[in-house]
């Protein structure tokens, strides 16, 4: 005797696994009409802004940049926009924005201690037009400095060294290796005029500096001379010459 064969039931979709779907497609048809508007009338959606300053800092210190727009927090300090930096590009930090397009943007940079000081650029505001058309700006900056072409900064240092030691000068300018002693600029010195050191370098004009010098052992070993930073301000044009003693 056969017995009918019961037919397979339709597994029916369970409601809660159709929930994200169906969330999905109605973002979708929501989004879909305003984008396609943009498109058809060409307007764009942001402008890509990727906005890099030099800036030797503190440790503990944040670089942030704050403007005109909301989304530099419309020079309010508590909404400025965090830059990043990491081992290899310090003392570059950087960030990327989506700006509004086809204006004239102006901003400024500010750093911000661990404690919550913060220190504005004393420069005046930088200024930038951004193109309507959405494609990508970058913005390559220095802290403090406007742009201007530099100067020649020689160093004339006096300073008794043991045998296998060398001299080097380093400050908050990425010219000057921003304190980092591997990164610090190298004085020479010879037969004829020791204890007298000299070195050359290129520095921003009209900008404040601050540097010391340090000694290196032949093993790598690094002593800092005591005492204050060395400090001075970069002439608009021309050389400037500088004339210190190890202390």
């Amino acid at each position: 005797m056969t017995f009918p064969q019961p037919h397979p039931t339709a597994r029916r979709p369970r409601p809660f696994l159709l929930l994200p779907a169906l969330v999905t497609a109605l973002i979708a048809a929501l989004l879909l009409p305003a984008t396609a508007a943009r498109a058809a009338t060409g307007e764009t959606l942001g402008t890509p802004v990727h906005l890099q300053v030099t800036a030797a800092t503190e440790y503990g210190d944040t670089v942030l940049v704050s403007g005109s727009t909301a989304e530099l927090g419309a020079w309010d300090p508590a909404k400025a926009v965090p830059l990043t930096t990491d081992a290899r590009s310090y003392p570059t930090w950087s960030v990327d924005l989506l700006l509004p397009p086809g204006g004239q943007l102006t901003y400024k940079y500010l750093k911000r201690t661990a404690a919550g000081t913060l220190e504005w650029e004393a420069i005046p505001d930088r200024s930038v037009y951004l193109s309507g058309t959405g494609g990508e700006t970058t913005l390559t900056d220095r802290w403090n400095v406007t742009g201007e072409h530099p100067l020649t900064a020689v160093f004339t240092v006096r300073a008794t060294t043991t045998w296998g030691q060398s001299l080097y000068v380093s400050g908050d300018l990425a010219e000057l290796g921003a304190w980092d002693p591997a990164k610090a600029v190298p004085l020479s010195t010879s037969y004829a005029v020791y204890p007298e050191w000299t070195g050359i370098v290129s520095l921003p004009p009209n900008t404040a500096v601050r540097y010391k010098l340090l000694k290196k052992d032949a093993d790598g070993t690094v002593t800092w001379e005591d005492g204050p930073n060395h400090a001075t301000v970069t002439p608009p044009t021309g050389t400037l010459v500088l004339h210190d003693g190890w202390r």
